[in-house]
């Protein structure tokens, strides 16, 4: 990814670089003719190679350092930067602050019984397996620093440069961490399956249980080295007839370590229904080329006990320090007697998070299968989300904020997906697409009222983005003595002009609404297509999202906001708001400008607020995938005594459209500043022996 030094390079690497190697063994044994014993080891072993302050912050220094700021290093050798931190040259950061080392280390095991137990009764078996993970990382940090010089903008009377020192030098250093944790399960299966004649009936039972253990990195809080445990009870009956009606119950009862005695286990039964239309006999006779017609519906309650790494919230903690005390000194005196204190209150009643999901299906399979298709619309109203009640009064007097389970939110939307396959002589043509359009509500939630029920999180979406509504540009001065007044700094002709929302004659944080969408895509969607033809294969994939939106700020999109520091990226300020006293031309005031007034170190103004000004469509259409192949004759391959040999060239992220440009817009990174999307091109061959 960078240009390394190469002197330091035979020393050690600095550059990116990520590197896996994965195994997998799975061994079955007939221990008789209805016994079965399966053995399975697999793993992964990772090792991910950066700089020594990080992939990101190279691209953030990317972002702020100008090419033309400064040479590498000036002619007297001295390293040059910006400022401290990392405001520094990002050959510096890339190359001369050392480097990091990650290891990974990932282990699967299972034991599994498969026991037919036909003596006993027709149709049923039975399924135990017993899992043993671990997972392990290392971390070390090798870092160093180089001693780093700003040139001044004036010379001194000889005309040399003058040089102000940033930081001193830095030897290598080394720091290392580590973590780990084990995972241990146990499921045992009973599974019953028997038809009498037209009715076929199914009947399984499951019962699991699962701890994880931290085994390193524990620090000082006992409950980390206590083993995060749950276990469960499902159950699932299922009927059809015919293949035609189907009818299906199924449940689980389970139990999670974070709740209370008596709030620890849920219960979540779902049920469902189907009508196979295509096996009526209508259909069967007169329209042949109906395969399948299946309309189903199902309704159900899932639960969820994953509380943002709470732990116990039902315990309550002590704290000895600050709490306060008493004093038995008479006057003059320190007789004084800590107590103890509540450091965070407990909840009791925190129980299971409950989602209600509804969905209405279509299955659809036309001139034997040529045609295949799947629709289905669903709603689901997830109710006693999990979080912290932080607006309850003072008066309660409470010393800690506890937690409760207060938020609901609803969500619904459509999710399908279709195949079309049709031979043209040799040529073989299969087509598919998928979409899925979803939006959610805020039901409730923890938030106190507002004089403006439009700043409130209820009836939006989550995570739904605010800010003001920008108006475009004052034209003049008589445009801001017409206009409210704006309460964020400063302001001019050529700055940006906020709409008043509340109609109070001032635009202040009360003006902030909902706009846009939000930065998780609502739609998403994919398409592609497979062709062959005499051992030559072209596969294509296109993936877009849409319905999404962010905002864009940081030194590269708020000009000069942090003075020296930050690129201005290209076509970013084109057609900007000047003042006709510097550009001599009226017409560059235009108040429909894409970019406001320039100012310098003003970070916090009126311009730089989050609005539809600075609010970006975060939606794409991405070439994901292009594999082409080839694959030898067969005739060809028997007499080398091979089975297949297949030559490809994968490309994967090869072009993407989307109307924002300055970079990728599947981030939806307000700053740009991350490691990018890789675009790479894959030659491969496999034979099979």
């Amino acid at each position: 990814m960078y240009k390394t030094d190469d002197e330091l390079a035979k020393d050690y690497n600095t550059n990116a670089d990520y590197q896996k190697w994965t195994y997998r063994l799975n061994t079955d044994v007939n221990v008789t003719k209805t016994t079965v014993v399966k053995l399975g080891v697999s793993g992964s072993l990772t090792k991910r190679n950066s700089p020594g302050l990080g992939d990101n912050d190279v691209w953030g220094e990317l972002f702020g350092y100008s090419a033309i700021r400064t040479p590498i290093t000036y002619s007297n050798g001295y390293i040059p930067a910006v400022g401290t931190g990392n405001q520094t040259n990002p050959w510096v950061a890339a190359t001369q602050t050392g480097y990091n080392e990650n290891w990974t280390n990932n282990i699967q095991t299972n034991v599994t019984l498969d026991q037919d137990l036909n003596f006993l009764v027709n149709g049923l078996t039975f399924e135990g397996s017993f899992g043993y993970d671990t997972y392990n990382s290392s971390n070390i940090e090798r870092h160093k620093w180089p001693e780093q010089w700003r040139a001044e903008r004036h010379r001194d009377q000889d005309g040399n440069l003058i040089f102000t020192n940033i930081s001193g030098p830095s030897v290598l250093t080394q720091a290392s961490s580590n973590d780990g944790s084990r995972r241990e399960f146990l499921i045992a299966m009973l599974n019953y399956n028997h038809s009498i004649k037209d009715h076929h009936i199914g009947i399984d039972l499951r019962y699991n249980q699962e701890s994880n253990t931290f085994t390193q990195n524990l620090g000082t809080d006992i409950k980390n080295g206590i083993a995060k445990k749950n276990q469960g009870l499902a159950g699932r009956a299922a009927y059809n007839w015919k293949n035609r009606y189907y009818a299906d119950f199924n449940f689980g009862y389970t139990g999670s370590e974070n709740f209370s005695p008596g709030h620890q286990f849920g219960f979540f039964p779902a049920v469902s229904g189907a009508w196979n239309i295509a096996e009526e006999n209508f259909i069967k006779e007169n329209m042949k080329w109906i395969n399948m017609f299946k309309i189903r519906y199902s309704y159900g309650k899932v639960g969820n006990d994953n509380l943002g790494g709470n732990r116990f919230p039902y315990l309550y903690t002590i704290d000895g320090n600050n709490k306060g005390g008493y004093q038995w000194a008479e006057f003059g005196n320190d007789k004084n007697y800590p107590g103890l204190g509540f450091s965070q209150v407990a909840s009791p009643y925190v129980t299971w998070e409950m989602a209600t999901k509804q969905d209405l299906g279509l299955d659809l399979s036309l001139w034997n299968n040529q045609f295949s298709m799947t629709v289905d619309a669903f709603k689901d109203e997830r109710t006693g989300i999990y979080m912290d009640r932080n607006f309850l009064p003072s008066y309660v007097g409470l010393t800690s904020i506890p937690s409760a389970n207060v938020g609901a939110v609803r969500s619904k939307g459509i999710d399908g997906n279709f195949t079309v396959q049709r031979q043209f002589n040799k040529v073989h043509v299969t087509v598919r697409g998928n979409i899925t359009l979803s939006k959610n509500e805020v039901l409730d939630r923890d938030e106190e009222q507002s004089v403006y029920p439009y700043q409130m999180q209820k009836g939006y979406r989550v995570n739904q983005t605010r800010g003001l509504i920008a108006l475009g540009l004052f034209k003049d001065y008589d445009d801001i003595r017409n206009s409210p007044t704006q309460t964020f700094g400063a302001y001019q002709p050529g700055d940006i002009k906020y709409k008043d929302v509340n109609g109070d004659g001032v635009i202040n944080n009360d003006d902030v609404v909902a706009v846009g969408s939000t930065s998780t895509p609502n739609l998403v969607y994919g398409f592609g297509a497979s062709v062959t033809w005499k051992g030559f294969d072209v596969n294509v994939l296109f993936q877009g999202a849409g319905s999404s939106s962010f905002f864009i700020y940081g030194k590269t999109v708020y000009a000069f906001t942090e003075g020296e520091w930050g690129n201005i990226l290209k076509g970013l300020l084109e057609n900007r708001w000047v003042s006709a006293d510097i550009s001599g031309d009226p017409a560059t005031e235009n108040p429909n400008a894409p970019y406001p007034r320039l100012s310098y170190s003003d970070r916090d103004g009126n311009n730089y607020r989050n609005s539809t000004f600075w609010l970006r469509n975060g939606r794409y259409l991405r070439l994901r995938n292009l594999d082409i192949g080839y694959t030898l004759p067969k005739e060809m391959l028997h007499k080398i005594h091979m089975n297949s040999v297949r030559i490809y060239c994968i490309g994967t992220n090869l072009f993407t459209w989307a109307p924002f440009k300055l970079w990728d817009p599947e981030t939806t990174d307000p700053r740009g500043e991350t490691y990018p999307l890789i675009k790479s091109v894959t030659l491969g061959l496999q034979i099979s022996l």
